[in-house]
């Protein structure tokens, strides 16, 4: 089913530092810097088919700054690249699964579908699935 890692979305206190970080370390510059406004500040790295997310969140009330506030930075999700989300999440869903959204496919703001199982059903690990490219 998983073709590849899709993306990996990190959560961290200050998007800055962690970018002159993977530069100085790792000789990575971004491929793009947003400012998300009330959601945060995110840095977006290209690394062969995977793209590598980095959020600074601007609300701690918001679903990524709660979880910064509860388990420090890190992993907020791997999302697994796919074909045909739209029976990868039929079937998930057969299995028992809850996904997000009416039909379990999403809309990404970067352009992809994606489905997300509850992570009640999937022992406290959040798995994304998504298809298309990221924008």
């Amino acid at each position: 089913m998983f073709n590849n890692v899709h993306h990996v979305h990190y959560v961290v206190h200050n998007r800055d530092e962690m970018v002159a970080y993977m530069e100085k370390n790792f000789g990575l510059k971004p491929t793009k810097l947003e400012d998300l406004g009330d959601r945060g500040k995110d840095a977006l790295y290209q690394v062969g088919p995977t793209l590598i997310e980095i959020t600074e969140p601007a609300d701690f009330s918001s679903g990524i700054g709660e979880h910064l506030q509860k388990n420090g930075p890190g992993v907020y999700h791997v999302s697994w690249a796919v074909d045909n989300i739209r029976q990868v999440a039929k079937d998930l869903m057969a299995n028992g699964n809850r996904l997000r959204g009416e039909t379990g496919v999403t809309q990404s703001p970067r352009g992809y579908q994606a489905a997300n199982i509850n992570v009640e059903d999937s022992h406290g690990l959040w798995f994304q699935m998504s298809e298309g490219d990221a924008k």
